[in-house]
């Protein structure tokens, strides 16, 4: 999926959700689809080392974060 699809999946994602067509657990759950197709694409890309070490801390922030919420839901 090219950055200009998934781009446009965001915009659709976050005009429904103002427009109250979702609900906030369905732009969640779309949010996470587009995550899923995101790193999918990310894995094939040629990433310069300097914005890969950019990038690994907010991913850890964003992982250890879910993985506390999803423990504390009894998960």
């Amino acid at each position: 999926m090219s950055s200009a699809e998934l781009k446009q999946l965001l915009k659709e994602l976050e005009d429904k959700r103002k427009s109250r067509q979702i609900s906030s657990a369905e732009f969640y759950k779309g949010l996470l689809e587009l995550l899923i197709n995101l790193a999918q694409d990310l894995r094939g890309e040629q990433i310069e080392d300097a914005q890969i070490r950019r990038q690994i801390p907010l991913l850890l922030t964003f992982i250890k974060a879910q993985i506390k919420n999803m423990a504390e839901r009894g998960n």
